[in-house]
């Protein structure tokens, strides 16, 4: 099996920096009334980043292990519990929220079901 080059992991890297930021920015420093004005809006954000999260996963636990269906989704269910487990000692004024963390879940849920039906084994995968 040839090495996979380093340059294939800066997408997941730069995500997982970007990520940590908006978990952990003290909540001072979040706007006080959302730009978009929707019921649950940071539910949708921990979605969509772990979503991403889990999507950029896929390529790298692939070339390293056949069982990357299991494998990927349970190595960022595990990242979206430690994180929002971490969260109130990184920033006092963050705290841990079980719905957070389940909308993390289903974040990574529906990115498996994507990379299984529209990217795995298609053009696409090559931008993940």
């Amino acid at each position: 099996m040839p090495a996979m080059k380093i340059s294939n992991y800066w997408r997941l890297v730069a995500w997982i920096i970007i990520m940590c930021y908006l978990l952990f920015v003290p909540a001072s420093q979040l706007p006080s009334q959302p730009f978009i004005r929707i019921p649950h809006f940071d539910k949708i954000v921990h979605f969509s980043m772990f979503f991403i999260l889990c999507l950029l996963f896929f390529r790298p636990v692939k070339f390293h292990t056949p069982n990357y269906y299991f494998w990927t989704p349970l190595l960022t269910l595990l990242i979206a519990a430690f994180l929002e487990s971490i969260q109130h000692t990184i920033s006092i004024s963050r705290h841990t929220d079980i719905y957070d963390f389940f909308a993390n879940t289903l974040g990574l849920i529906a990115a498996t079901i994507f990379f299984r039906y529209f990217v795995s084994g298609k053009k696409l995968e090559k931008l993940v």
